[in-house]
């Protein structure tokens, strides 16, 4: 062998571990998105919490009193001439939700989410009574029932008035393990000649990357890119007997996703989580008695009250020097959420806010 050819050589087996290293930092595609048909299915319903030591709905909420009435009726006692008797304030109206995973069976188990929807100031120490949950179509897949925790951190709980209870109103909470699946939604796999997957996150870059990773390890061209979403992944005839086996180790294969700098914002519990890359571009900020100006070395107060605090940022700084900033200034987590998203909204903000909760 020549010193080209081992010149050559060297060089395939060299990128040949720039592959392999850049294939072991990727992602599998299974943490990337979900093959079509594995989605939550939404579920709803309307009950009643009872129990309540005196924060449940009052006179000013009518329905609670005729819902308790009908459910009362249902069970064998003759409670329609009772309506104008109940006064007790330890039932509140509320309405209860759900994600029902996928695959999941007759007699599975899950958590839901109550809301109340009267007037009740609090829903601790009640506890759900039987709730039949439907899903759009109008089908009922699951039951809730169970004490309420209502325990979550964060702002629920704040004190409206002087006589809301201690702990602060407190008007929505889960259910542990409340729900009960009745009827499960199949989804059969077997015998399909093609599957969908569906990425989590839209972007054709990363699609067309699982694309060809996908047929890069399977040899042929079985997954081809749809649209920036979906991606189209055929069956071999010798695998439709198994589509599960085979998807599995389709979501196996690892890909390097193009990442976009995310935001994530739980407004319920005031929870900021900032991603990788996240930066903030010249911008200026007034918020109350809160101003802050990002531009070059050079920053100009955009109040001329001298007591309103400011505080300094390089240009394109990352979003971390900006909260960091904001936090020793003592801004409270609501005043900086809203700050992200007036950012977000002029454009400064080079990163994607996803609000949840």
């Amino acid at each position: 062998m020549n010193s080209r050819s081992k010149w050559i050589l060297g060089l395939l087996v060299a990128v040949g571990i720039v592959l392999a290293n850049q294939e072991a930092r990727g992602e599998r595609i299974g943490d990337l998105a979900r093959v079509q048909g594995m989605t939550d299915n939404p579920l709803v319903g309307y009950g009643l919490v009872v129990g309540l030591p005196g924060t449940g709905d009052t006179k000013q909420s009518p329905f609670t009193r005729r819902s308790l009435v009908s459910a009362i009726s249902r069970l064998g006692v003759n409670a329609r001439d009772l309506l104008a008797g109940i006064r007790g304030h330890n039932v509140a109206a509320v309405m209860v939700t759900a994600r029902l995973s996928p695959f999941q069976r007759k007699g599975a188990r899950f958590t839901v989410r109550v809301a109340s929807v009267g007037d009740a100031t609090s829903l601790a120490g009640g506890t759900l009574l039987m709730t039949s949950l439907r899903a759009p179509n109008g089908q009922v897949y699951a039951t809730a029932q169970g004490p309420v925790d209502t325990s979550a951190p964060g702002r629920v709980g704040e004190r409206v008035n002087a006589s809301d209870p201690p702990e602060g109103r407190r008007t929505s909470g889960m259910v542990s393990q409340g729900g009960l699946v009745v009827s499960g939604v199949p989804v059969p796999f077997n015998g399909r000649h093609h599957l969908w997957i569906s990425l989590d996150r839209a972007n054709f870059t990363t699609a067309a990357r699982i694309a060809r990773a996908i047929n890069a390890a399977t040899g042929g061209r079985p997954a081809v890119a749809e649209d920036g979403r979906s991606v189209q992944v055929g069956i071999p005839e010798a695998s439709r007997g198994d589509v599960v086996g085979y998807m599995a180790r389709i979501l196996n294969i690892r890909v390097t996703p193009d990442r976009t700098p995310l935001v994530v914002i739980n407004q319920q519990t005031g929870t900021i989580v900032i991603g990788e890359g996240v930066r903030v571009s010249e911008c200026a900020v007034s918020h109350r008695d809160l101003s802050v100006v990002v531009k070059g070395k050079k920053v100009v107060p955009p109040v001329k009250d001298a007591s309103v605090p400011l505080t300094y940022l390089a240009r394109s700084v990352t979003l971390r020097s900006l909260v960091s900033a904001l936090s020793a200034l003592g801004t409270r987590t609501d005043d900086m959420i809203a700050i992200l998203e007036a950012l977000k909204a002029s454009g400064a903000l080079e990163a994607e806010i996803r609000v949840v909760g």
